[in-house]
């Protein structure tokens, strides 16, 4: 069996809120089966102070940035087996958020993994980083520990902090690692127009659970679309109250419900807006819901709308497409790729409401057979991008099946 090493950022465990994404976890859950896999989670600890001052505003910071704060300081090792997938978390410190670890901290978590390896007797073949900091420089180390390994770094973020951080020594970096992965099609565009385009690369996509797609959905649809459905954080970045002012455009009638499904530091302003338009009846608030309450919403909603920004992979954008739900995404964001535009759902411009509007006008043209054509198209695509065929065109793309 090959070895495969996972160095990440974010990996779920049993004292880690399960706010975290544990995306990288779906990849290592699945391939356990065909690889050895292990995983290093090089988690950021920060000064006492950090978490005080996180411990007070994190609610607000996470709302309105998208970003989970960390609510405890996770400072000390820990072994433990996640799901029959072998965890190392090896802490390393950091002064301040968004900064690059010093070297003398890179170079003892490079002996710290070594040390952790060699116990247990593993000389991978394959090294996979994600999450550039501080995965790009620990890849290029441990690239001259293992120099018959390949190395592959999947980026979700486009680089440009990566430039900022490393400036005239992010070239030599990047020329370290052998694969490079990308999160969507447009992080990939815009990492090369900072890097250039690299010679072996593929695009890292996500998946949903399997038993999503063992339900058939055949949505009947009228001739105008009447119920709608966001599912998210409720901030800025993903603009949900521009959703309310789109829909009281095109239906000069009100003749439609709009469900969000989340909270956030939005919630006051979507309540004030549907006041302010009339539309407090047809706007619905529900909070968070469990992902069973959150698939029922979907069967029933005709179309599913979420319009965000600097959104590196939505899976909940997946999940309303297995659902069958007539889907609009931002175009050249996450899930731009995915989507193309009336084959399989629709793109516009994110946040812009005018967009967003002219999108549903042309959604509501269409006959009721070409809705639900798109609706199936799209359950068609869910269907390809299960947990299982995701994390195997990852090995694919690797080389390792």
């Amino acid at each position: 069996m090959k070895k495969v090493l996972i160095l990440t950022s974010i990996y779920p465990g049993p004292d880690i809120p399960n706010t975290f994404t544990p995306v990288v976890h779906y990849f290592a859950k699945e391939w356990s089966n065909d690889v050895t896999v292990k995983v290093i989670h090089n988690v950021a600890y920060y000064p006492r102070l950090f978490y005080l001052i996180s411990f007070l505003f994190s609610k607000f910071i996470s709302t309105i940035t998208g970003t989970n704060i960390p609510s405890k300081r996770l400072n000390y090792d820990l072994a433990y087996n996640y799901e029959n997938v072998d965890v190392y978390r090896l802490p390393m410190f950091k002064a301040f958020p968004k900064f690059k670890f010093s070297d003398k901290v890179l170079k003892k978590q490079i002996s710290k993994i070594l040390n952790q390896l060699k116990k247990s007797d593993f000389i991978p073949d394959h090294i996979t980083g994600h999450w550039w900091n501080p995965q790009l420089e620990l890849l290029s180390m441990l690239k001259k520990e293992f120099p018959k390994s390949t190395t592959a770094l999947v980026m979700h973020t486009e680089g440009d902090a990566l430039l900022d951080l490393h400036k005239a020594r992010a070239n030599q970096l990047i020329n370290s690692i052998d694969v490079f992965g990308y999160r969507s099609l447009p992080i990939k565009q815009k990492f090369e127009a900072f890097f250039g385009g690299q010679k072996n690369s593929f695009i890292c996509y996500s998946g949903i659970p399997e038993k999503l797609m063992r339900h058939k959905f055949h949505k009947k649809f009228n001739s105008e679309l009447n119920s709608f459905l966001f599912v998210g954080v409720l901030m800025k970045r993903k603009f949900p109250s521009e959703i309310i002012e789109s829909l009281n455009i095109v239906y000069t009638k009100q003749n439609f419900t709009l469900d969000y499904i989340g909270e956030g530091h939005e919630k006051k302003i979507i309540r004030s807006k549907a006041k302010q338009l009339g539309l407090s009846e047809n706007v619905h608030l529900h909070g968070v819901l469990s992902r069973d309450e959150v698939w029922d919403k979907m069967s029933f909603a005709d179309c599913f709308v979420m319009i965000s920004e600097n959104e590196a992979f939505g899976l909940v954008y997946l999940e309303a497409m297995a659902a069958g739900c007539i889907t609009i995404a931002s175009i050249n964001e996450g899930f731009d790729g995915v989507i193309k535009d009336g084959f399989n759902g629709f793109l516009c411009e994110a946040g812009n409401i005018q967009s967003l509007s002219e999108t549903i006008k042309k959604i509501n043209e269409l006959s009721i057979q070409e809705k639900k054509e798109i609706s199936n198209n799209a359950i068609l695509t869910a269907s390809k991008f299960t947990n299982f065929k995701a994390a195997h065109n990852y090995l694919n793309s690797l080389n390792l099946l």
